[in-house]
């Protein structure tokens, strides 16, 4: 076929491919939603409990107290004369501070993931499983995170890959060329799977 050949698409073929990259980035939101959650209550479990005398978060208040600074020297002298240079700076950490037994320690510093990281991560996770299954395989977390992938398009893939290409792993996308893509997922050109799909990662 000339338009699968050519990547030549239709209304029918687009309406698809919208549908699957919809489907994908619906499911890293989810991914992205649920590790956020996840780090807020590390978070609450981490600043909420004194680690020393477990007083509970009643007890404990926020402080400015860690103090980090860096600085550097310089000059130059000659038979005598020169001058001196310098330069400091200086940066102040929030701690947790127990009221109850003078405890303090480092706030849990939490990082927010938005379903951009997710896919960028799920694509170089999959290029990592085509190119080296028997490796990666074992590797469940990797395994999992690319069924944001199941069902949809070999097209939608090779979409967001161009997408994001910049942003991802060098080797990525000259693994994902949707020659290979198509060894495992379904074209939006076929209207029904021909041929027995791979399975991913065996």
């Amino acid at each position: 076929m000339i338009s699968k050949l050519l990547i030549l698409f239709n209304k029918k073929h687009l309406a698809k491919l919208t549908a699957d990259v919809e489907t994908i980035m619906g499911r890293c939101d989810a991914i992205a939603s649920q590790e956020w959650k996840e780090q807020k209550e590390n978070q609450s479990s981490h600043d909420g409990q004194c680690p020393r005398c477990r007083a509970r978060k009643e007890d404990i208040v926020d402080k400015i107290r860690q103090v980090q600074g860096s600085g550097k020297v310089g000059g130059d002298f000659y038979l005598g004369f020169g001058s001196v240079s310098g330069s400091m700076s200086i940066n102040t950490d929030e701690v947790n501070h127990c009221n109850k037994c003078g405890n303090e320690w480092k706030k849990f510093k939490t990082k927010y993931i938005h379903k951009t990281d997710i896919i960028r991560v799920a694509l170089n996770y999959l290029a990592e499983i085509i190119d080296n299954p028997a490796h990666n395989n074992r590797m469940t977390w990797k395994t999992e995170t690319c069924q944001v992938f199941d069902g949809c398009s070999a097209e939608s893939i090779r979409f967001l890959r161009d997408k994001h290409e910049s942003h991802l792993r060098t080797k990525t996308p000259s693994v994902l060329k949707i020659k290979k893509l198509r060894k495992f997922y379904v074209s939006v050109f076929d209207d029904e799977n021909k041929k027995e799909l791979e399975k991913l990662g065996t």
